[in-house]
């Protein structure tokens, strides 16, 4: 699955998805460019990246590397990178702009991709872990309709999502504040 929210991520959570292997929709890339730089980020290469029109997704991934040092995206290791991405998607799940099966379609992605890669069983449990890591698996129950009920199912990805959150904020997670039903957008 690629991962192309309609709104502009940060530069660390574009970052957490190069270290998760999580694809990038490259053509995105340069619009996301452009808006660091209204939002005040500058660089060579940024405005560079900002100038493509994300056709060739060889010239956004050369230069993504320094785009991301020009932005200060720090340097994640892959449990940091894991805990960015997920509370992310648990941010969007539950503000209601990412739906339950795009959200555990994503977390599936990042675990079967960590499989595909042959991680180590530490590797893997950084994937499945994590509150929202543990939902992995529940794609086959709601696609196929065996197991819980659908209401069930959503009830057990908000309650991830929601834990999520809590053990992203104990940590410090700049973005794992719980979002208020204020905040709610569309699905």
């Amino acid at each position: 699955m690629t991962y192309a929210p309609d709104e502009t991520p940060s530069p660390e959570l574009v970052r957490a998805w190069g270290v998760c292997d999580f694809p990038l929709a490259t053509d995105r890339v340069p619009w996301w460019a452009a808006q660091w730089l209204a939002d005040g980020m500058d660089g060579v290469a940024l405005r560079t990246l900002a100038g493509l029109d994300g056709t060739d997704s060889r010239d956004v991934r050369d230069l993504l590397p320094d785009v991301l040092v020009e932005t200060d995206a720090r340097v994640l290791d892959l449990p940091a990178a894991i805990d960015i991405v997920y509370t992310d998607l648990a941010r969007r799940h539950l503000t209601g702009r990412l739906s339950a099966p795009r959200t555990i379609t994503a977390v599936e992605a990042l675990a079967v991709g960590a499989l595909a890669a042959d991680a180590d069983s530490a590797e893997w449990d950084f994937y499945t872990d994590p509150p929202l890591g543990q939902i992995y698996g529940m794609g086959d129950e709601w696609g196929w309709a065996w197991g819980r009920s659908r209401e069930e199912l959503e009830n057990a990805l908000r309650t991830a999502c929601i834990e999520q959150i809590h053990a992203s904020s104990a940590r410090g997670s700049a973005i794992g504040a719980i979002p208020s039903q204020d905040d709610a957008g569309t699905a």
